[in-house]
């Protein structure tokens, strides 16, 4: 594909206001050099300044970034602006950050909050929440914990991110901002607007302050991507002529055309009701939009021979192979609402804390609709194995659209909710222990959390005659991994659809097998802690307990193909049986705390801690219905969680050694180990499965069942460093780097087919971030470089060579910053400037590979603040 270069189209929109608000603006030359004289203290610095100073003075290890420094970075919401904080990566969907890991671990394995509370999850399968939906302009400040203390949730084995959202107590008076931006997809060509405001005002009530503090934030972002990738495993082959080599039997070339739109709105008031004493009421509402168009072409190269023609280790010929043209048209929202209410007041020697929570996350998919075009007979294969299959076919029908025949539609409508209700109240109490000062602090926090998925699917095979792509034929899919050929055009194919969708015939036994996927899953978790906080002057120390008992409940269905009854269940469709599953646990959990703190001198701090936590199984994990049942002539394919998983727990040992310099600097170096039981990991079972558990009674030749499974033990040790450095010359560099290692045991036996020992899953070994700054009078700049060294995905159970790995990642940003003395501000971002892609690979066999391309944004603000 030609990439288009840089589009000063997108400059138009945002010239034209930058110089008017200007032009009436400008000021005598002697009033501007006397402005620009003010700006010798700059923005990065103070923001760095403030990071180091709030970081210090914790009683924690954790690492903070304010808005302020949030809004020097190239960062358009809170999970890319975590990034750049030490021991931090994020995963990534599209090219966007969307999950956060912290330490290299897992995101799955971390909780997040916001003004104090849980944020539910609208995603089917997932317990970590897509900090994306939340635009980084609704914010106030970001802290990740690394070590946690007893009033905190033991849900956290990476660390605790904590997402304040803005408060107007905080402002001097009135205050707001403005930002209007346009952003550009190199790739696809593509204009992204978006608008943010925010506004704070403190309101006298005859005594009483009251802030009010209101954000919006919009945006409409219009990009894609382009992928290969490979549906199953590479394994080893011996071809029908007797050449041997590794292969796969199904290769998957992908272009996506995405807009993504986020709306976010936050009202927070705070009542200052008298010294010591406030009320609050905090409000959050997102709302992410993805409207996905999917071309795909699938190299279906075993469809009747089980071996191919030929096989080397770079190529491969099959014949009698079959390539399907799909489109995928799916529409996805995402909402997310929570509400917190609370106070605290202080009183003599005692304090209290009290909020109430609702949370409440959706995710629709209203009317999504697969449809399958396909040609059998064909000659197909790889002339180039690899990072990037070059795929062929020998045919010249692959290329001729009337050559493929409308096979199968696939209408889904999905529905997620999850809803949390949440209380706390914590106390406190001055106390002296040995003639040293301390807090006395006890509390009871209660979370009940239900999370439910409506899954439909209805599959249609008969159309009422002789259709082929050729009735739909687009020949506009710019795809640069290889030769495309014909794509489908949406606009006609769905006029066709909702014209005759009422005549089609009805897969009955497919319908069933995907629309019996339904659950409920209820977990309610009630905690009680007792701490203490000692000041001994120079050092500070934390300690204990904290009790977690958990009352998980699940239920769903088992379906099953089978040419004979199943006992207990009911047949739903001509040969499909169904029958409800229910799985309960209950488990509670001990959790003690230290954390030392010790100043060693003016510049120096010392800190130790031990902290025991767990994190329980993603709900994708522990879903009793399985997402996926494929059996056709003997093979089988299945996607399944795993109810029984017991939750991760883990010891966490941290020292660190922490120096600030009297002048703007920072360096710090930390250690900590884990020691984590029942880690969770995503495998091939199929060598363990009960086959009859999906097929009954069928025959199964090959099958392929993942489905996450609990290892034994794991270990985890590793090393951070953080640098921070001003300089008078307008320069700032900071660094930061964590270092890990780590082993699990899969406790698979001694007549295991592989080998017994892992890495962690999901773990970075390396996770770093590099940041040049320069800021003088007006003008700012940041390069920015984010490093994620590679991480295993998943496991085969029968030959290790052929784990999943995703490749390491480093991707380089910029932001530039220019400051008019009126409030206003321009500025401009490039992210991805290396074209940084995603690559997953089995033994440096293609697993995924995918190209988002660069994305510039040109923007302005004005503030008075």
């Amino acid at each position: 594909m030609t990439k288009p270069a840089f589009n000063f189209k997108m400059v138009a929109p945002l010239a034209a206001a930058i110089i008017s608000v200007n032009a009436g603006a400008q000021q005598a030359p002697e009033t501007q050099g006397e402005l620009m004289e003010t700006i010798v203290v700059t923005a990065q610095a103070a923001n760095a300044r403030s990071d180091i100073e709030r970081q210090r003075e914790s009683n924690k290890v954790v690492a903070v970034q304010t808005s302020e420094a949030i809004g020097e970075l190239p960062d358009a919401n809170v999970t890319e602006a975590l990034q750049r904080m030490s021991g931090v990566f994020i995963a990534r969907d599209q090219g966007e950050g969307r999950f956060v890991g912290v330490r290299g671990i897992d995101p799955n394995l971390n909780a997040s909050t916001i003004n104090g509370m849980s944020l539910p999850a609208p995603e089917t399968d997932s317990r970590a929440v897509a900090l994306d939906v939340i635009p980084s302009d609704l914010l106030a400040s970001l802290e990740v914990f690394k070590t946690l203390t007893p009033d905190m949730s033991a849900d956290s084995i990476g660390g605790a991110i904590e997402i304040k959202s803005i408060n107007a107590l905080d402002q001097d008076g009135e205050t707001y901002k403005v930002t209007v931006e346009n952003g550009y997809s190199e790739l696809q060509g593509e204009n992204s607007p978006k608008f943010a405001g925010t506004y704070t005002n403190k309101f006298d009530l005859g005594g009483r302050t009251l802030g009010v503090a209101v954000a919006a934030s919009h945006q409409e972002r219009n990009f894609g991507s382009e992928n290969i990738e490979t549906d199953g495993v590479w394994e080893e082959f011996t071809a029908l002529d007797g050449s041997e080599g590794i292969t796969a039997a199904e290769i998957e070339q992908r272009d996506y055309t995405v807009t993504r739109e986020r709306t976010g709105l936050a009202a927070n008031f705070d009542l200052e009701v008298s010294e010591g004493s406030q009320l609050y009421l905090h409000t959050l509402y997102s709302d992410f939009s993805d409207d996905e168009e999917r071309q795909r072409n699938s190299f279906k190269l075993d469809e009747e021979n089980d071996d191919p023609d030929t096989v080397s280790a770079n190529s491969v010929t099959w014949s009698d192979a079959a390539l399907e043209k799909e489109l995928k048209d799916r529409y996805e929202e995402q909402e997310i609402l929570s509400v917190v209410a609370g106070g605290s007041h202080d009183m003599d020697k005692w304090g209290v804390e009290y909020a109430v929570g609702f949370s409440h996350a959706e995710e629709s998919e209203p009317h999504r609709r697969d449809t399958t075009f396909v040609q059998e007979g064909l000659e197909l294969g790889y002339t180039r194995a690899g990072k990037i299959p070059k795929m062929f076919a020998a045919d010249a029908s692959a290329m001729d659209a009337a050559s493929y025949e409308l096979d199968e539609l696939v209408v889904e409508d999905n529905y997620t909710d999850d809803e949390e209700v949440s209380f706390r109240i914590d106390f406190r109490r001055d106390i002296d222990v040995a003639g040293h000062p301390s807090e006395l602090k006890f509390g009871l926090h209660e979370r009940r959390r239900e999370k439910t998925g409506d899954l439909n699917a209805t599959v249609y095979d008969g159309f009422g005659g002789d259709f082929t792509l050729a009735d739909f034929a687009s020949n506009g899919v710019d795809y640069g991994l290889g030769d495309f050929g014909p794509g489908v055009n949406k606009g006609a194919l769905n006029a066709f659809i909702n014209a005759n969708l009422g005549s089609f015939e009805i897969d009955e036994t497919s319908t069933a097998l995907d629309s019996a996927r339904d659950y409920v899953m209820n977990e309610d978790i009630s905690a009680l802690y007792l701490m203490n906080d000692i000041d001994f002057g120079r050092a500070n120390l934390v300690y204990g307990v904290r009790y977690e008992a958990t009352d998980f409940s699940a239920d769903g269905y088992r379906v099953a193909e089978s040419g004979e009854a199943i006992s207990g269940a009911e047949e739903i469709a001509e040969d499909v049986y169904v029958s409800a599953v229910s799985y309960e646990r209950d488990y509670s959990n001990l959790f003690p705390s230290v954390n030392f703190k010790y100043d060693y001198s003016e510049n120096i701090v010392l800190r130790a801690a031990f902290t025991e936590s767990l994190s329980r199984p993603s709900f994708g994990d522990l879903n009793p219905s399985a997402a996926e049942i494929e059996y056709d002539e003997g093979e089988l394919e299945v996607a399944a969680g795993n109810p029984a998983l017991e939750p991760y727990e883990a010891r966490n040992f941290d020292v660190s050694f922490e120096y600030y310099a009297d002048s703007l600097g920072m360096f710090s170096l930390g250690a900590f180990h884990k020691q984590i039981d029942n880690f969770v990991v995503t495998a091939d079972v199929a060598s363990t499965a009960d086959y009859s558990m999906y097929v009954g009674s069928l025959a199964v030749e090959e099958a392929e069942i993942f489905q996450p499974i609990n290892g034994d033990k794991a270990t985890l040790t590793g090393a951070e460093l953080s640098w921070t450095r001003g300089f008078d010359n307008g320069f700032l560099l900071r660094a930061n780097a964590t270092m890990t290692d780590s082993e699990a045991d899969l406790g698979l036996g001694a007549d295991a087919e592989r080998g017994n020992k892992i890495t962690l899953p999901s773990q970075a070994d390396l996770v770093a971030n590099f940041i040049v700054g320069y800021e003088r009078d007006a003008l700012s700049l940041r390069l920015s470089t984010a490093y994620k060294s590679e991480r295993l995905l998943e496991v085969d159970l029968e030959d290790e060579a052929f784990d999943l790995y995703e490749d390491d990642h480093m991707q380089l940003d910029l932001s530039a910053k220019y400051r008019f003395e009126n409030g206003m501000q321009v500025f401009f971002n490039a992210v991805n400037l290396t074209d940084e892609p995603f690559y997953a690979n089995r033994r440096g066999y293609n697993g995924q590979y995918e190209e988002y391309g660069p994305a510039y944004v040109l923007g302005v603000t004005y503030s008075t603040f």
